[in-house]
């Protein structure tokens, strides 16, 4: 039998104790208090929330490479500056490849009163469908089906020269957020350890080791997902600018780039990545046909879905869609596109630390 003050073996919390009703109130009213102080203090520091959240996903993504080289004899100091060598060499070649391609979109907006390359080309490429369906099926008609189809693809096409110039201003006001999560993620990385012992620290004896327990727990759940899901992206992406690539696909490297950071959020992710560039192909009669874009878009999935997954992420963390979707949703609302990439970890986060915590009430209920 345990003694008052301890806990029996192989639980995460103590046994519950009764309290007298003036103590619940009294405790009742502590925690209100603290839980005000808290959301309030989270408000005003709200600013931070991004640059936390992208350091710390930097730091379980790149924080077992700092690990691998450490022990491998190098200092720590040394281990993380040579890991963000790397993190910085791979972000600088990424902006490399890309900006062009984007420059070359942004010096295609039109002057007041012109026509803008791309429209002239989607006019091009609808009119020479019509004709040929024209020709074909003459029963049909393609008239009237075709001002439908052009008036909805202008729009789009007119959305998207409009926004994207607006888009990638509203990325690169993000650089600060970007530079201040690599300088946190930094000092994580150097003296995580001596953080979480302080942090640690600060919790009772007696809920000292459960402490330890839910912390490594967390940690290495959350570091296999993060992981697991970089790795996964990454090959994404080579496997879809390699056929782009090779079937001449104008800035392959972009819309590979696209693809594999769409294909991070669940389920919609690779139908948006897809359809950038098949809308693209529209509008650039040098690009490949929609045919064969499609065909290298669903090989690539299905590939990601059957192959790559499966081996790379094992078991990943179980959630019902419906809670993706509706996390992905509150994300996109809350902080747009970087929202939507960051809020399935969150919720990834918080359910292991919920499961955690039901999974030592259940062990303290049948003791």
């Amino acid at each position: 039998m345990s003694t008052p003050g301890s806990f029996p073996a192989g639980t995460l919390i103590p046994p519950r104790v009764r309290l007298t009703l003036a103590e619940q109130v009294v405790r009742a009213i502590v925690l209100a208090l603290a839980l005000a102080a808290i959301v309030g203090l989270g408000w005003l520091l709200r600013f931070l929330v991004v640059p936390v959240v992208a350091a710390l996903l930097f730091t379980y993504v790149v924080g077992p490479l700092a690990d691998f080289l450490e022990n491998r004899g190098l200092s720590r100091s040394k281990a993380v500056a040579a890991c963000f060598a790397v993190l910085l060499g791979g972000l600088a070649l990424v902006a490399a490849g890309v900006w062009p391609s984007l420059a070359s979109w942004l010096e295609q907006a039109p002057e007041p009163g012109e026509r803008s390359t791309f429209e002239v080309q989607l006019e091009q490429r609808l009119d020479g469908w019509q004709a040929s369906l024209s020709a074909r099926y003459k029963q049909v008609d393609w008239h009237a089906a075709f001002d439908k189809l052009r008036h909805v693809l202008q729009a789009q096409r007119k959305s998207l020269m409009e926004g994207l110039p607006t888009m990638v201003l509203g990325l690169l006001s993000q650089a600060g957020s970007l530079v201040l999560a690599l300088i946190i993620a930094f000092f994580v990385m150097l003296d995580g350890a001596a953080m979480k012992r302080a942090v640690v620290s600060l919790v009772p004896n007696r809920y000292f080791e459960n402490a330890l327990v839910m912390i490594d727990r967390v940690d290495r759940q959350i570091a296999s997902y993060l992981l697991g899901t970089a790795v996964e992206n990454l090959l994404v992406t080579v496997l879809v600018a390699i056929p782009l690539w090779l079937v001449g696909m104008p800035n392959a490297f972009l819309f590979a780039v696209i693809f594999g950071l769409a294909n991070v959020i669940p389920f919609a992710g690779p139908f948006i990545g897809a359809s950038v560039g098949l809308f693209f192909s529209l509008l650039d009669p040098s690009a490949p046909s929609m045919g064969v874009l499609v065909a290298i878009y669903v090989v690539v999935h299905f590939v990601d879905a059957m192959v790559i997954s499966p081996v790379v992420m094992g078991k990943s963390l179980d959630m019902h869609p419906m809670t993706v979707i509706v996390g992905i949703s509150v994300g996109g609302t809350l902080g747009g596109i970087v929202g939507m990439l960051v809020v399935i970890p969150l919720i990834a986060i918080t359910k292991a630390i919920v499961s955690t915590l039901a999974e030592g009430v259940r062990n303290a209920a049948t003791e």
